[in-house]
């Protein structure tokens, strides 16, 4: 078959941008008569678009485009507060990334402001860096709102496709409670007394069957006797789940309190380059 002139591929691209044109009006209307879907339903959706996805076009720029899309067609007004620290022009992507280019974004100096900001208007958003560790200080992770109470809580870890680098990306949070997605962590504070140990912590969490990772250790304040664990648990673990219930039987008076401080969907996985 003989190849196509520049002419010919000029007019076909031109076809294709009208189609797609054409396609999102269609969507922008049908958009207006559906309820609008929330972060677990979305997810369900870039997975399913994910699964299909062939071709040179990375999935990192697909997955940019619908979040564009589908943020420009929220009727929702979106304030985010970003933390405003070394990596404040990466936070601002990953927020723009993950909530539309338009968003209306404040810089702030710290993690503990952004939650504050977040806490006092019920339909903001903030973006986070990852958890630090500091056993000498309260962290801001130990300020986060648990589940089932009124306040912000991690909702999503960016960016949405999976990074070498964790340390690279950061934490969504918000007053939305989490929803199970299929494939999914949750985020737990552990107190505990000193005398626990993090091996015998690993092994306790084991035993009642949870797969955990220790984020970050801290303390309410340098002269607390007791520390503060941040875990990512494998899967959607509700406030309710028996193996909570069970963790805390066979700890004893070691675990002081457990709190859930929300989670997010896994994120998608790079296809590796053929």
């Amino acid at each position: 078959m003989p190849s196509s002139s520049p002419s010919d591929l000029a007019a076909r691209l031109d076809a294709l941008d009208d189609e797609l044109h054409d396609l999102l009006i269609k969507k922008a209307a049908l958009v207006e008569q559906a309820p609008s879907s929330g972060p677990a339903q979305q997810t369900v959706t870039l997975r399913r678009l994910a699964a299909r996805h062939e071709g040179s076009l990375p999935l990192a720029s697909l997955v940019r485009i619908w979040r564009e899309i589908t943020a420009s067609m929220s009727d929702r007004a979106t304030q985010v507060h970003v933390f405003a620290g070394e990596k404040v022009a990466t936070h601002r992507d990953l927020a723009r990334a993950y909530f539309g280019s338009l968003v209306a974004m404040e810089s702030h100096p710290s993690a503990s402001a952004v939650i504050h900001a977040c806490a006092g208007d019920p339909g903001a958003f903030g973006l986070v860096p990852p958890p630090d560790s500091d056993e000498n200080a309260r962290p801001w992770w130990a300020q986060l709102t648990p589940s089932g109470q009124s306040g912000p809580r991690v909702i999503a870890r960016l960016p949405l496709v999976a990074e070498g680098d964790a340390q690279s990306g950061a934490y969504a949070i918000g007053t939305l409670e989490q929803e199970p997605t299929g494939a999914d962590t949750s985020l737990y504070i552990l107190e505990v007394r000193a005398d626990l140990s993090r091996t015998k912590l690993q092994s306790l969490m084991k035993e009642v069957g949870l797969e955990a990772q220790l984020v970050a250790v801290g303390r309410d304040s340098a002269r607390s006797s007791s520390r503060l664990h941040l875990l990512e648990i494998s899967g959607f673990v509700r406030r309710d789940d028996s193996r909570l219930g069970t963790l805390l039987e066979q700890a004893g008076e070691t675990i002081v309190r457990l709190v859930c401080v929300g989670g997010y969907a896994d994120p998608l996985v790079q296809p590796k380059a053929a």
